[in-house]
């Protein structure tokens, strides 16, 4: 059982250190283009001006977004099975005849 749990535990911390390759799937993803088929922004123009305000979003902190907790759930959870598997000990059973 303590196997199962290192191997459950190693395999968690290994997922989430691992690079993720959503850049190049996009880049992939993405058709090419030929000169005939892009399209022409140069000749089009506005017929009102638009204005952008970005206002603060209200002071929201960044440890109360819940990708940020979850992350830490996860790795409490890896951190207290860690420190189960090593007050359990590795003790080997001896049989004596």
């Amino acid at each position: 059982m303590r196997t199962i749990l290192l191997s459950v535990v190693l395999a968690g911390a290994f997922a989430i250190a691992a690079p993720t390759t959503r850049a190049s799937a996009a880049v992939t993803a993405v058709p090419a283009m030929s000169a005939a088929t892009a399209p022409v922004y140069a000749l089009q123009v506005p017929d009102k001006q638009i204005e952008i305000t970005v206002n603060d979003r209200g002071g929201v902190r960044w440890y109360r977004n819940p990708i940020w907790i979850a992350l830490a759930a996860f790795g409490g959870v890896i951190i207290l099975l860690l420190i189960i598997l090593a007050v359990r000990g590795g003790g080997t059973t001896i049989i004596k005849e």
